[in-house]
């Protein structure tokens, strides 16, 4: 009976350490996987900003070098960069579907069969550079909106107009809390405050702000496209999740 109560006695001590020591794992297990979690939007981050930072310096040096041009029968190079496709990606970034369940679930997923066919890597166009000297913004702008090209600046609006042109012409931007980048510092733009957009062949478009107001879901495409102004006018569009989801911050900007 003694014996028994002492095999009785290591084999509860031997299940109780074996039981620890799995604790001890999982527990290791969740630390490390939180850890790189953690570290996963940064470095993310950190990629896209060198990407965005190397392409800025060269688009800004190809813009110097098209504004001194003097020869109209010399074409301006076309300023463009290649990036990823997958990777880099930029935290909650996500399309706005509008409709109702049956028509969003088919839009869904026609997008995301489009973005399945797209090739490893895009190509990426640059129109112009948008600055905003209030907010030490100075960010090239892609002539699409796509989830990719908003990875590394802003993007045109393919249905408005492109900027000098009659119309509104449309710049969408991410608010990038984690990082407090792209157009974060926005909300700190009021009337009166003065927007610059340099194209790609060197013209200067100065603007002044207009209006600042918030649009809900419903309402941002008659904002946003090209007929939104039978004049020039410049809008640049990011999140509001604050006044609700799916609304955006419109800054509606017009010629100085």
């Amino acid at each position: 009976m003694e014996y028994n109560d002492i095999d009785k006695r290591n084999n509860k001590k031997q299940k109780t350490r074996v039981s620890t020591v799995i604790l001890i794992i999982i527990a290791a297990a969740f630390f490390v996987t939180g850890v790189i979690l953690l570290l996963i939007d940064p470095i993310r981050s950190a990629n896209r900003m060198k990407i965005t930072n190397d392409a800025l310096a060269s688009i800004e040096d190809q813009i110097r070098q098209n504004a001194t041009n003097t020869d109209p029968s010399v074409e301006s190079t076309p300023m463009t960069i290649i990036v990823p496709r997958d990777g880099n990606e930029v935290a909650g970034e996500s399309y706005d579907y509008l409709g109702d369940e049956e028509e969003l679930t088919e839009l869904y997923n026609e997008v995301e069969e489009m973005e399945n066919k797209l090739p490893k890597n895009i190509e990426l166009t640059c129109i112009g550079v948008l600055k905003i000297d209030k907010i030490n913004l100075n960010l090239p702008c892609w002539s699409v909106a796509s989830r990719v090209a908003l990875r590394y600046g802003l993007g045109h609006y393919e249905q408005s107009a492109m900027p000098g042109e009659a119309g509104n012409s449309t710049i969408l931007g991410h608010r990038n809390q984690h990082t407090s980048t792209m157009f974060y510092r926005l909300k700190e733009v009021k009337k009166g405050d003065t927007v610059v957009f340099v194209t790609s062949s060197g013209r200067e478009l100065r603007y002044k702000v207009r209006e600042v107001k918030f649009v809900s879901p419903n309402q941002l495409l008659e904002n946003i496209v090209a007929d939104a102004s039978a004049d020039e006018q410049l809008t640049l569009v990011t999140c509001a999740t604050e006044r609700g989801k799916g609304y955006r911050r419109l800054v509606i900007c017009v010629p100085k």
